[in-house]
C-alpha cells in the first residue's frame, strides 16, 4: 500500500503494477487491471485515488504524436536569462504552444526549453521573438536529426 515517509512516497509491488498499466495504456478500466493483478476493483480504485491525492500521479493524459499533427522538427534550446528573474520569464514561456518542457539547469545556461515546430520557419519566428525579450541574455539551439527515445511516462523507472 502506498505510504509517506517524508517527502517519498514508498509504494508496494502492487502498487508499482497499477502504475505501469496506467503507463502502458491510462484508458485500462479497473475492472481489467483487478482481473490482471487478482485483486478486487475497489482496491484498485482505492490504491490510484491515494496515489492521486499524494502527488504519485499527477495526471492521466495520452501521448501524442506531435508529427502526425504536422510538427515535425524538435528543438532544444538553451536560455540564459538577465539577473536573477528566470522564474517570471519560465512563467510566461510556459504558455507557449510550442514549448512541451522548462527544465531549470545548472551549467552556461539558465533553462532549457524542449519545443516541437511545423517547420523551420516557426522555429526562427520563435527564435526571433525570444530573442526579442529584454530578460533574454543568450540562447543556442539544437534541432534534433532522429528521435530515439521519447517516453516521458514512467514505467523505465518502475
Amino acid at each position: 500500500m502506498v505510504k509517506e515517509e517524508g517527502n517519498i512516497v514508498k509504494l508496494d509491488d502492487i502498487d508499482v503494477e497499477i502504475l505501469k498499466i496506467i503507463n502502458d495504456d491510462v484508458r485500462t478500466s479497473y475492472r481489467q487491471i483487478s482481473r490482471d493483478l487478482e485483486v478486487s476493483v475497489g482496491t484498485i480504485h482505492n490504491r490510484i485515488d491515494k496515489m492521486v491525492k499524494m502527488g504519485v500521479i499527477k495526471k492521466f493524459s495520452p501521448i501524442i504524436d506531435h508529427e502526425k499533427l504536422g510538427f515535425d522538427l524538435s528543438a532544444i534550446i538553451g536560455v540564459r536569462v538577465k539577473g536573477g528573474k528566470l522564474r517570471n520569464w519560465e512563467e510566461k514561456a510556459f504558455l507557449n504552444k510550442n514549448v512541451l518542457a522548462i527544465y531549470d539547469v545548472t551549467g552556461d545556461y539558465d533553462a532549457i526549453l524542449i519545443a516541437k515546430f511545423k517547420d523551420i520557419s516557426e522555429l526562427n519566428t520563435f527564435l526571433k521573438e525570444l530573442s526579442k525579450d529584454p530578460k533574454i541574455e543568450r540562447t543556442y539551439t539544437q534541432t534534433v536529426l532522429e528521435t530515439i527515445k521519447e517516453d516521458m511516462g514512467s514505467a523505465n523507472i518502475l
